[in-house]
């Protein structure tokens, strides 16, 4: 004798279905899961950056950005091994630069409305033997009172001289390194691109 269908029964493929659906929306939950935690770390300053290496063609780096974890005093800028006390420089009014006064241990910045960081370094003979250790692979770093900094990869000094009274006029974007060479405002420019930015 024949069996009436239950209607309430479940076949097996609609089973098979249900299991598929399930799993599925389980993959995307940990996807989903994983970007999560993936932006989470981010936001806490966990960031995993790479070394960067000099190629021959232009290639445009965004800066690593770092978050310190210690307090600063005052503000400096490094080159190689050599730490100076950061002092700003004016422009004059006609918009040219005055050499400042030949002080060991200070380097003076300028900050320009263009986002151009000119370094003025005096010609005291520490810094024009500092001059020429310098290399394509040597690095400037500027360090903030709120422990905020900007890392520059240096290029190798311009072969062609400088003066100061001149210098904005011919400021590209990142940094310019004067190295004033006498007392009358003449010297040598090493420019850098940023490389790495740390905020407070």
């Amino acid at each position: 004798m024949k069996q009436p269908l239950n209607r309430n029964q479940k076949s097996p493929s609609s089973d098979k279905s249900l299991i598929m659906i399930v799993a599925g929306l389980l993959g995307m939950g940990v996807i989903v899961l994983v970007i999560l935690v993936a932006l989470v770390l981010r936001q806490n300053g966990m960031l995993f950056s790479l070394p960067v290496t000099p190629t021959s063609s232009p290639v445009v780096i965004a800066p690593t950005i770092l978050v310190p974890t210690v307090t600063c005093d005052s503000q400096t800028f490094t080159l190689g091994a050599t730490t100076f006390q950061i002092q700003n420089l004016a422009l004059a009014p006609d918009g040219s630069l005055i050499a400042p006064p030949a002080v060991s241990g200070v380097a003076y910045w300028l900050e320009t409305t263009e986002g151009n960081y000119l370094v003025v370094l005096s010609p005291t003979p520490e810094n024009i033997a500092l001059q020429t250790t310098l290399t394509a692979e040597s690095a400037a770093k500027v360090t903030w009172a709120d422990c905020s900094s900007m890392t520059f990869s240096l290029s190798a000094p311009e072969p062609n001289h400088a003066n100061i009274s001149t210098l904005p006029g011919q400021l590209t974007s990142g940094l310019a390194i004067f190295f004033q060479t006498d007392e009358t405002g003449n010297g040598l420019v090493v420019r850098g691109e940023l490389t790495e930015m740390t905020l407070p």
